[in-house]
């Protein structure tokens, strides 16, 4: 059993090749460091073949962007690619209690991940939906920073003495993102519209009540068409909407969501999840139900509603049907 660890950064990445030998443990069987370039990826694979390594996974983190480009080159090769989460590395790192942090150590920590833990080998998004997946997130954050400005510029209109100039670049800026995000949004439908069976799909989650347009891509998107998923519980937890609770012996602290992670996700289900708590009857009575138990914490049936129209959006795009309030909620 051998792993690829690789440490990546924006112009390099660290490796080591470990081997699994019991009853020994593990043997480092080299490392190396190469370019974050196509010759340093051509290089990477002429050293694993030198090393007579070819069967080995190639693990690695997964650090904001600079890690895609080496992880669908060793994919397009043929190459068994891992892809582990940031803070799924961090704990890992914890529980070994190592306390010395180099390139090399860490290309090493990566590997033994890999050889102990054995995670599932990654799929790369399609192009179709990792397109979507970035008009989408353009589309999120633009939002955000409107947001931001209209309360800066709500603030500058409540302050004494404000300053005309500074109001008036304020107005151009909220001017500017509100036509931005109105050029993704038609570029958004043109992608979708594009494909008849994508564009049927969506129409179909859009009639939950609650969901619209955007809100169907945006998680379709988010989730590769849920191609990832074999059950409701790995899509709720994808989303960081799962339980976390935290009880020991007699204490029973509160209980809340693990947010561990897609927080787009999150972000995009909240408007909707509350328009469907007064829209949508079966949501509506959920919430109702939860903030009967919960008076104080009304945010916990928001959550749940969350977390039921993200399943709703999993169980009808998999059956490819509309939304029928009598059949879901009565099954």
């Amino acid at each position: 059993m051998k792993a690829v660890g690789i440490d990546v950064s924006k112009n390099d990445f660290q490796t080591c090749l470990l081997e699994y030998a019991n009853p020994s443990g593990y043997r480092v069987l080299g490392t190396r460091k190469f370019p974050n370039s196509n010759q340093g990826f051509e290089n990477l694979l002429k050293w694993i073949k030198k090393h007579q390594s070819d069967g080995a996974k190639f693990i690695m983190e997964a650090t904001g962007v600079y890690h895609e480009n080496l992880a669908y080159y060793l994919f397009d090769k043929g190459q068994q690619v891992c892809i582990i989460l940031a803070n799924k590395m961090k704990s890992f790192f914890k529980s070994l209690n190592v306390k010395t942090k180099t390139d090399q150590v860490d290309a090493r920590i990566i590997a033994q991940f890999g050889l102990e833990r054995r995670p599932d080998c990654w799929e790369p998004m399609s192009p179709q939906f990792r397109s979507l997946r970035a008009i989408s997130r353009e589309i999120l954050a633009c939002k955000k920073d409107l947001t931001r400005a209209k309360n800066q510029l709500h603030a500058m209109d409540s302050a004494f003495g404000a300053n005309p100039k500074l109001e008036k670049l304020k107005k151009s800026q909220i001017k500017f993102l509100t036509k931005m995000i109105d050029e993704l949004r038609k570029e958004l439908n043109q992608l979708v519209g594009k494909d008849v069976d994508l564009k049927e799909r969506i129409k179909k989650l859009t009639s939950i009540p609650g969901v619209r347009d955007e809100t169907a891509i945006i998680v379709v998107s988010e989730t590769n068409g849920f191609s990832l998923f074999q059950n409701i519980r790995q899509v709720v937890s994808f989303a960081g909407l799962d339980v976390s609770h935290n009880e020991s012996g007699l204490f029973k602290g509160r209980s809340k969501i693990s947010k561990k992670g897609n927080s787009k996700l999150r972000q995009v289900l909240y408007m909707p999840a509350l328009t469907a708590t007064r829209f949508n009857e079966p949501i509506k009575k959920l919430y109702e139900r939860i903030c009967e138990k919960n008076p104080t914490v009304k945010r916990k049936g928001i959550v749940a509603s969350m977390r039921k129209l993200l399943i709703l959006m999993f169980v009808l795009w998999g059956k490819n049907e509309a939304y029928d309030k009598n059949y879901q909620w009565a099954n």
